[in-house]
């Protein structure tokens, strides 16, 4: 894991860390790339927050910086992925304005 968290920062990707009393609550990876599509795209890896303290404001708190953090680098908005089977999640994102612009797909290689 850490090798491949190393890679990923090489390529560009940066990390916000949410924490309440000098303890992490949750954290983001994103990055920042053009596409023919979308043109400047703020794009978020991983939106995590503890589990424990889910409905506390950590991730409202998280996308609001990443909002911000976006509009500063010139991004014309955030674009994060979330598993299918993420349904509390996606509740959250429909609350915080976020609304699902087509379907990811994938073809894995063994």
């Amino acid at each position: 894991y850490l090798q491949q968290m190393r890679d990923i920062f090489a390529d560009g990707a940066e990390m916000v860390v949410a924490t309440v009393d000098g303890t992490v609550r949750g954290v983001a990876v994103f990055r920042i790339f053009s596409n023919t599509h979308a043109g400047r795209r703020f794009y978020v890896d991983d939106l995590v927050t503890d589990e424990t303290h889910r409905s506390s404001g950590v991730g409202s708190a998280l996308l609001r910086w990443l909002e911000a953090e976006s509009r500063e680098r010139v991004c014309n908005g955030v674009d994060l992925e979330s598993g299918t089977q993420r349904t509390r999640a996606h509740r959250f994102y429909f609350r915080e304005g976020y609304f699902v612009t087509g379907f990811s797909f994938r073809k894995a290689f063994e």
